[in-house]
């Protein structure tokens, strides 16, 4: 004999009555939240690190002395932070595309969801 389990799922992903008195504590219900934050976490490390990177190729260009190689490295690093910026960006506007398309709410800034 099987047992069934009746679950519905409103279009924001939350589910309901997914097992017999699941709580809201529950590792299912809070799968979205635990990818939220990770994704929230990855957002903001990626933009300190390209800010780091940024001020690392300004700082060598500031220190080259005229010197022809210091100054391209310096020029490189700081082209290779602004294309990670940029990509950055391109990635957090297609996720919250998604995001509006899906009617979902995984990425927050400020509570926007």
């Amino acid at each position: 004999m099987t047992k069934q389990i009746a679950a519905t799922v409103d279009i924001a992903g939350k589910a309901q009555g997914v097992l017999p008195g699941a709580t809201s504590s529950d590792p299912q219900t809070n799968f979205g939240n635990l990818l939220g934050g990770i994704m929230s976490g990855f957002m903001a490390i990626a933009a300190v690190m390209v800010l780091i990177y940024l001020l690392w190729g300004g700082i060598e260009w500031i220190t080259s002395g005229g010197d022809k190689s210091k100054t391209e490295g310096a020029r490189n690093k700081i082209t290779n932070a602004i294309t990670g910026l940029i990509v950055l960006a391109a990635s957090t506007a297609i996720f919250m595309l998604m995001q509006s398309i899906l009617e979902i709410c995984i990425l927050s800034f400020g509570g926007s969801c």
